[in-house]
């Protein structure tokens, strides 16, 4: 990396803590004669502070490198946001919790200078892409969830697809379905009575929500595997909410596709498999 090329900074509004850690950050750049360039979310949020610095959209003309101050669901959007664009995180946290977030306030500057000098271990978050009646949506980090939107019963039928022959997995009435990833199967999934999998397995996890029939439980599947999943004509309504950001009207007789998304998440490690299951687990406790 040339001393020239720019750093982004994405930052959760609303948030004093993350306020404060982007200034930092910009601060870490220019020392290292980096130039920081706020996200334009990022930059109107704060306008008293980081909206005097130079700003970019990450969703057309995003820097390779970017620095991400939040929680979860920051990097989240910010990686639906960014598309098929080629971009490196850096993941902060601000704050107690955020499990994808594994850089905290202690060793911020040691960890900008080392993800501007690329060393780091980057880590590919495998993710997974939905059409809804042929239209295609972003791709989801965590998961693809469809969930009643009026309280009524949800009544859908599960299929996997081949290039020969359709093998219905499941059929599910009740509260609806998540399709998760490995890294997301310790989010909502997980809640709902997923298991945890490691996310160096390219797999994925289908969860029925609530369901009447006691019987059914989580499937792993290969990530590879391409699946079908039908609202049923007298299914009530739902949503379809792609990381708990993007959220599209599903209706009775709608199809949803789910895929293998061809561009993973990327994001500048650091000793990340070291105790993984370990901080994983400590992690979770924090909610109790």
């Amino acid at each position: 990396m040339t001393e020239r090329e720019a750093v982004g900074i994405v930052a959760r509004p609303s948030s004093g803590i993350a306020e404060g850690l982007a200034l930092k950050a910009a601060e870490v750049l220019r020392q290292l004669g980096v130039e920081p360039l706020v996200e334009a979310e990022t930059a109107a949020a704060y306008s008293n502070t980081l909206g005097k610095l130079g700003t970019f959209n990450i969703e057309r003309d995003p820097p390779h490198k970017v620095i991400v101050i939040g929680g979860d669901g920051t990097l989240l959007r910010a990686a639906i946001r960014s598309g098929s664009n080629e971009v490196v995180f850096l993941a902060v946290r601000a704050g107690k919790r955020g499990f994808l977030l594994d850089v905290d306030e202690s060793v911020l500057s040691e960890r900008i200078r080392d993800f501007v000098n690329d060393k780091y271990e980057l880590v590919l978050h495998q993710r997974i892409k939905a059409y809804v009646n042929g239209n295609q949506l972003p791709c989801a980090v965590n998961d693809v969830v469809i969930f009643t939107s009026e309280g009524s019963m949800v009544r859908l039928d599960v299929y996997h697809d081949e290039e020969k022959l359709r093998e219905r997995v499941m059929g599910v009435d009740g509260d609806g379905l998540i399709i998760s990833t490995t890294t997301g199967s310790t989010a909502y999934s997980l809640n709902a009575g997923g298991p945890i999998v490691d996310p160096r397995l390219d797999v994925i996890i289908i969860t029925p929500l609530n369901p009447v029939q006691l019987f059914l439980r989580p499937v792993v599947m290969s990530r590879s595997n391409r699946l079908s999943i039908i609202m049923r004509d007298e299914s009530g309504p739902a949503y379809l909410v792609l990381d708990g950001q993007v959220k599209v009207n599903l209706r009775p007789g709608d199809r949803v596709n789910i895929y293998p998304c061809e561009v993973p998440l990327k994001v500048a490690r650091f000793e990340w498999w070291s105790n993984y299951y370990e901080r994983l687990f400590a992690r979770l406790l924090s909610y109790w």
